[in-house]
C-alpha cells in the first residue's frame, strides 16, 4: 500500500474537482478516499463562502481545515473553529459604487458572514445564484452595513471581462485585491485574501514544512496557490495561464476525473521514490 502520510493534496472545487453538474464524480471520490486511507491529508481551497461550500464537507470529508472565501477564511470543520479570517477594507463600498456607475450592466452580490445579499440583479447574477442554490436577500447597497464584508462578487458577460479587469487596474485601488474567478465572475477581496497566502498560513499552523504539498486549480484565483505548492496540477479545461504554472496538466477535464488522475500521478511519484 502506498504511504501518503507526508503528502497534502489541496484542490479547488468549481472547474477542478466539480464538473458542471456540481456532483463529485465517483472516480474522484474513490481516489480521494484511497488517498486518505493511505495516510494522505486532503482538503479544499475554494472561492465559495461557507454556506456555498458546506454541502461538500460530508461528501468529501476533508481531514484538514478548509480554505474558503478565496483565502479569506480558514476553518476547521471538525472542531468548528476559525483559524484565520479577514474582511474587506471599508473602501470596498466606494469601489462597488464606482463599478456600479461605470458598468450599469454589472451584477453585484455582497457576501457577509450571515449570508448573501444581491445588490443588483442581472441575468449574470441570476445565473450565479441559480448555480449556488443558496438563499439570498435582495437589498440596496445603502441597506447593508459598510463593514464586515467577506467579498464582493461582480458578474458580467465574458466579452466585457477584460474591460472590467483593465478598469479596476487603472483606478489604483490598492486597499483591496481583484481577481477573476470564473468566465463571468470577478471578485473584490481583502488585500491579504488569496488561496496561496491561506495555504502558506495553514501549512505553518499544521507544521507541514517536511510534507509534499500538491495543489490543483483551474483559474486565475488559483495561481498563487499553485506557485506555493511543491506539485501543481491543472485539469485539461484550465485556463492557459494556469496550465503554464502547473507541473502536470491532467489529460482529464473536471468532467472526466482530473483529481483522480492527479492522485494517480502522486502515487506513481511516491512509488518511484
Amino acid at each position: 500500500m502506498t504511504d501518503f502520510s507526508n503528502t497534502v493534496l489541496v484542490t479547488d472545487l468549481d472547474g477542478t474537482l466539480l464538473p458542471h453538474s456540481k456532483i463529485v464524480l465517483q472516480k474522484d471520490l474513490d481516489a480521494i478516499e484511497h488517498f486518505k486511507k493511505c495516510g494522505g491529508t486532503f482538503t479544499i481551497a475554494t472561492g465559495r463562502i461557507y454556506q456555498a461550500a458546506e454541502q461538500f464537507f460530508d461528501v468529501l470529508k476533508p481531514n484538514a481545515p478548509v480554505i474558503l472565501n478565496n483565502g479569506g477564511l480558514i476553518y476547521d470543520i471538525d472542531k468548528k473553529e476559525t483559524i484565520y479570517n479577514c474582511f474587506l477594507d471599508k473602501s470596498a463600498w466606494d469601489y462597488t459604487v464606482a463599478l456600479m456607475r461605470h458598468f450599469p450592466e454589472i451584477g453585484v452580490e455582497i457576501n457577509l458572514p450571515d449570508g448573501i445579499y444581491a445588490i443588483r440583479m442581472t441575468e449574470w447574477e441570476r445565473r450565479h445564484l441559480d448555480m449556488t442554490h443558496l438563499p439570498y436577500k435582495e437589498k440596496k447597497l445603502d441597506e447593508i452595513p459598510k463593514d464586515g464584508w467577506c467579498k464582493v462578487l461582480f458578474s458580467i458577460e465574458n466579452r466585457k471581462m477584460h474591460e472590467l479587469e483593465d478598469y479596476t487596474a487603472s483606478m489604483g485601488w490598492d486597499r483591496t485585491s481583484f481577481v477573476s474567478s470564473g468566465d463571468f465572475l470577478f471578485e473584490c477581496l481583502p488585500k491579504e485574501a488569496t488561496k496561496g497566502f491561506a495555504l502558506k498560513k495553514l501549512a505553518e499552523v499544521r507544521n507541514w514544512e517536511s510534507f509534499t504539498i500538491a495543489a490543483a486549480g483551474d483559474y486565475n484565483n488559483d495561481l498563487e496557490m499553485l506557485e506555493f505548492a511543491d506539485i501543481a496540477f491543472a485539469p485539461q479545461n484550465a485556463q492557459d495561464i494556469v496550465k503554464k504554472s502547473a507541473a502536470y496538466i491532467t489529460k482529464a477535464t473536471c468532467e472526466e476525473g482530473a483529481i483522480a488522475e492527479a492522485i494517480e500521478y502522486i502515487e506513481k511519484k511516491c512509488k518511484v521514490k
